[in-house]
This record gives structure tokens, C-alpha cells and sequence, in this order.
């Protein structure tokens, strides 16, 4: 069988159920481009595994009809969240409703194997909690927060420090194990919320910044393969500059150079580190840095410029590679008319294309930033449903 057309035929059909809530075999057939005998093959295979169950209904007509509907009950997901200080772990249905959570202090002394150990620990805590079987796990998705890699643990992936705890928990889960960063994870996630964003680029900016790039609602790798692993597109805006990032460790990167605290310090060293603009500055909130500029403030907005400038930059570098429909904006900053009009600048003025008018700024924030980790092995797994043992004839 040829497994890469029945598994995107698999995946279009779930994915078409999903946002549905359900429908009959015709309906699918013709929403998903498919063969009425063809359909009819790739949902017995699906009803074999449980992971389609059938209902029955009246329709319009009177007429007894089977609606195709998804078992969300049939696996279970393991979201972890590693912060700063804390780590999260949620169990979720194939629906991504958590079922149970758990939250514990991060004792991370440099000694990552230690870690490893702990999570591994509260991991078995909360399945046995829940008396869930081992065969119901379909896998672990692990989001490694910025903060976290910054503040303790910057070489983190270099070696792939989670091989060992990926090799346990397949052995004991018998499940798949998925570590990502939290802005391509949360691409990922916008991309299933919003199936009609299919060729975008994400860019979060705020205390979170980053930038992901989504291909036929598909993670694209990162173009630097030493940070392949952790998912990092650090790129380089600003070759002359003398301003140095602990992560990629080259100077004048996309990430560093638009981070508040470089905004701070150029402020600073343009007015000689006074203890005025030293006191007004140490204490500011981002929010309050943009209110400043949106009520007109010469320095503000001499920053906020800059910052929409090397946007500008990165978003017309990724348009010339790669064929984006859209571009998705999140964070408060893009909600400001004033930083807005600053970037549609840039965009014009640096290309004569029509990025301007492919922007989308993000209104809705997720409800639990936790569901974008348990979301990892639902879409890479069940929505694109690697079960091939099960498939051959």
C-alpha cells in the first residue's frame, strides 16, 4: 500500500471530521476529494483501530443514516511545559481537553540528567493517577520555554539532551516523544485552530519573541541545523553590530537585537547612562514603553521604529524564499496603529511586492498556553496518523 497517499487522504479525512463534529460517508467523500470506495476502505481501517466510531441518525427525509464521528477517548496525550521556575504537565484527550494536571518547582542545579529523572517521575504520577494504560498513550509533546534555555540551561540542546528521556518514555509508553520550542509549537497549534491558514509566518513579539514558519500546516526545520532540535531561526539583520546573543552565539541576530533590553541599553548609552533616564527606564513595563510611544514620545518611538524596521527585514527575506500567503502578528505591540503604520513602511519601502497587505494580527491569545505541548503528538501523530502496522493489508 502506498502509505504517503493513504495517510494524507487519513489525515484529511480526520481533519474534516474534527471541524465538523461529524458527518456521513458522502459528505466526507466529497469535502475530501475522495472515491466513495476509497473512502469506504481508509474508514474501516479507522473503525478496525477505534479511532472512528459510528452513530446513528434520522436525517431530513426520515432516513436512517451512520454518521462517522471521532472516538477522542481512544488515546490519551502528555503535554509538558518547561518554564523558568516551573514545570507543567497536563493529560489530554485526542480532542486536547485536559483530563488531569499537575505543577512542580523546576530543583534544575546544571544537572539536566537530574531533571530528566524528576519529569520522568511525575510523568508515571500522573498517568497512574489516572489509571491510564500504557497502550492509550500516544505520546509526550514537550515545550521548552525561552526564559527556561536562557536562564538555565543555554546548551541545552546542543548534544540533544532528550534523547535519553525520549528513548525511556518509548519504552515505557510505548508512545512518541516531541520537543519543540513554544513559538513553533504554537504555530503549529494556530494552524490546526485555523485550518485556513495553511503558508504563514509567525512572528511573536513582546517578552516572547520568535518566529516560526508553517508550510502546508507543516513545521518548516530551521534553517541552522545546530539548533535543529530546539527549533531556533536566529538570523543575522544586523551584521556590524557589537551587540552578542548567549544562543547563537553571533552578534547583530534578529532575536537580540529586537529584544526590549537592547531597546533599554541603546537608550541608555545614548544619554550616557544618566541616573534620571537610568530611573525612568530600569523599571518600565513593555506596555508602558508603548503607551509612551503611542502618546508620542521622541525616544519611544525612535525605538519602535527600529524594531519595525528589522520586522520588516525578516518578514521580505522569508516572502522571497518560501511561498507565504500570510502573515500572522501576535503580541500587543501589533495591535498598535502607530508600530502598524511604522512597519507597512518598511515593507514598502524595502520591496515593491505586496507583504504589506498580507498581514493578520492575532486577536485571541490560547486559553492554556499548556495545550500547545499536548497538541504535538495529536497533530504529528493522530492527524497524521503514522499507526502504518495497522494499515497493511
Amino acid at each position: 500500500m502506498d502509505f504517503k497517499s493513504q495517510n494524507k487522504n487519513i489525515t484529511n479525512l480526520l481533519k474534516f471530521i474534527n471541524r465538523c463534529g461529524g458527518s456521513n460517508k458522502l459528505e466526507i467523500a466529497e469535502n475530501i476529494m475522495v472515491s466513495p470506495a476509497a473512502l469506504t476502505k481508509i474508514s474501516k481501517k479507522l473503525l478496525g483501530d477505534n479511532i472512528l466510531i459510528e452513530k446513528k441518525y434520522v436525517d431530513e427525509n426520515n432516513r436512517k443514516r451512520n454518521l462517522l464521528v471521532i472516538n477522542y477517548e481512544r488515546f490519551c496525550s502528555i503535554g509538558v511545559l518547561i518554564e523558568e521556575e516551573f514545570t507543567k504537565v497536563i493529560l489530554t484527550n485526542l480532542k486536547n481537553d485536559i483530563l488531569d494536571e499537575l505543577k512542580f518547582k523546576n530543583n534544575y542545579n546544571g544537572d539536566f540528567d537530574e531533571y530528566l529523572k524528576s519529569l520522568l517521575e511525575f510523568i508515571d504520577k500522573l498517568v497512574k493517577a489516572n489509571k491510564v494504560l500504557s497502550e492509550k498513550i500516544l505520546g509526550v509533546g514537550i515545550v521548552v520555554t525561552s526564559k527556561f534555555i536562557l536562564k538555565k540551561s543555554i546548551d541545552l540542546f546542543k548534544e540533544d539532551s532528550f534523547s535519553p528521556l525520549k528513548k525511556i518514555i518509548m519504552e515505557k509508553f510505548s508512545g512518541y516523544v516531541f520537543v519543540e520550542t513554544e513559538i513553533r509549537a504554537e504555530a503549529l497549534y494556530e494552524a490546526f485552530l485555523n485550518p485556513t491558514y495553511k503558508n504563514f509566518f509567525l512572528v511573536k513579539y513582546g517578552e516572547k519573541r520568535g518566529s516560526a514558519i508553517v508550510i502546508d500546516s507543516k513545521l518548516v526545520n530551521p534553517a541552522i541545523s545546530h539548533y535543529r532540535s530546539m527549533g531556533t531561526r536566529h538570523f543575522i539583520i544586523e551584521p556590524n553590530s557589537d551587540v552578542y546573543c548567549e544562543v547563537c552565539k553571533k552578534k547583530g541576530c534578529f532575536d537580540t537585537m529586537v529584544s526590549p533590553q537592547n531597546i533599554y541599553e541603546e537608550i541608555l548609552k545614548e544619554n550616557n547612562h544618566s541616573t534620571r533616564i537610568v530611573e525612568k527606564y530600569e523599571n518600565m513595563s513593555f506596555e508602558e514603553f508603548i503607551k509612551r510611544a503611542e502618546g508620542g514620545e521622541i525616544t519611544e518611538c525612535k525605538a519602535l521604529r527600529k524594531v519595525a524596521r528589522y520586522i520588516a527585514i525578516l518578514m521580505i527575506n522569508h516572502n522571497n524564499l518560501l511561498p507565504l500567503d500570510v502573515f500572522l502578528l501576535s503580541g500587543r505591540v501589533f495591535k498598535s496603529t502607530l508600530f502598524l503604520s511604522y512597519l507597512k513602511m518598511y515593507l514598502q519601502e524595502f520591496q515593491l511586492g505586496e507583504v504589506h497587505e498580507k498581514l493578520i494580527v492575532l486577536d485571541k491569545h490560547f486559553e492554556r498556553e499548556e495545550l500547545i505541548t499536548s497538541f504535538l503528538p495529536i497533530n504529528y501523530i493522530f492527524y497524521n496518523y503514522n499507526f502504518q502496522d495497522n494499515l497493511e493489508e
